[in-house]
């Protein structure tokens, strides 16, 4: 698996502090040390063991979060997330934001069947793209060259989008946005490269995912 230009990598599996089944840090595994925590125990994520392919998940329950300890600002990015939306309304289930920082960047689930990225702010359009059923585990990811943005499901092209941007990214906190809107689901596993793979390392991430967490 590529390790240039991996500035975020969160396991389940991997770092994860602990007390009573709640999560009050995650460890990036990438060599950054951008650790995701929240000390305030009422808006902790779970640990659930043996999950998913007998690996654990961070589960969110509609009003918890993580905060990186710096926010990531990519200009040109590749984003992997393994998880599942488990929002029963057909309304947002928010997997990154940009915590209290602008622009109104995020990723999120949404209508069951969609994903929507990056947002509002510094010329980054709403890109909306039909995934199908979110309320299983996948892998959802997306790639943006300067140009063009790929979003991808399990390794398989969803939508393409082209657009210029006049600023970067702004990735902090994990399940919510801006505090306000908040994930329902599982995560067990995300990757934020600060550069746009080749087609032969983005499978190549696809593959370790799969692999490990038998997705189809």
């Amino acid at each position: 698996m590529p390790r240039s230009g991996l500035k975020l990598w969160l396991r389940a599996d991997a770092g994860i502090t602990a007390s009573a089944g709640k999560v009050s840090s995650w460890q990036d595994q990438s060599g950054n040390g951008n650790t995701a925590a929240n000390p305030a125990a009422a808006a902790q994520p779970t640990l659930v063991s043996n999950a998913l392919n007998s690996k654990p998940v961070v589960r969110f329950h509609g009003a918890q979060s993580l905060y990186l300890a710096r926010q990531l600002e990519p200009t040109r990015f590749t984003v992997f997330v393994v998880g599942k939306n488990s929002k029963a309304s057909e309304t947002y289930s928010m997997i990154l934001g940009p915590g209290n920082s602008t622009p109104n960047n995020q990723l999120r689930w949404e209508n069951g069947g969609q994903a929507l990225f990056v947002g509002i702010g510094n010329s980054m359009p709403v890109v909306t793209s039909t995934i199908g059923n979110t309320r299983v585990y996948h892998a959802l990811s997306a790639r943006y060259d300067g140009s063009t943005m790929a979003v991808y499901r399990d390794g398989r092209l969803a939508s393409s989008h082209s657009f210029t941007t006049t600023g970067p990214w702004i990735l902090l906190q994990i399940g919510a946005w801006f505090s306000s809107y908040f994930m329902e689901g599982d995560l067990a596993e995300i990757l934020v490269y600060e550069r746009a793979l080749s087609d032969g390392a983005r499978g190549a991430v696809n593959g370790y995912l799969r692999s490990t967490y038998a997705l189809p």
